[in-house]
């Protein structure tokens, strides 16, 4: 064929308004019945029943007031415990290991 031939390209018809309204319709009852399946499948799901005992919240206020001298005193502690550990590594590397 010639290119003269196909000069006019394009859909000869139009999707009938019919079809789009029958996708329509099934897409919308799909997910309506997408719907009702998982509420009858997953029922429970949506009571809201408590995981395990409740813990009160603590006093007011519940903010971290100081959080430099919170993290310093992590720090500290966390330094001190480390230094023991050195000291006890340090120990057994003088010494041995005691069987």
């Amino acid at each position: 064929m010639s290119e003269a031939d196909h000069a006019q390209d394009f859909e000869r018809s139009d999707a009938s308004p019919w079809l789009i309204v029958a996708l329509a319709a099934g897409l919308a009852a799909t997910v309506v019945a997408v719907m009702i399946a998982l509420n009858l499948v997953f029922a429970r799901a949506l009571v809201d029943r408590p995981k395990g005992p409740v813990v009160p919240l603590p006093p007011a206020p519940r903010l971290q007031v100081a959080p430099k001298a919170d993290l310093a005193r992590v720090d500290a502690a966390e330094a001190a415990r480390l230094q023991r550990i050195d000291a006890a590594m340090r120990q057994v590397a003088a010494e041995g290991w005691r069987r």
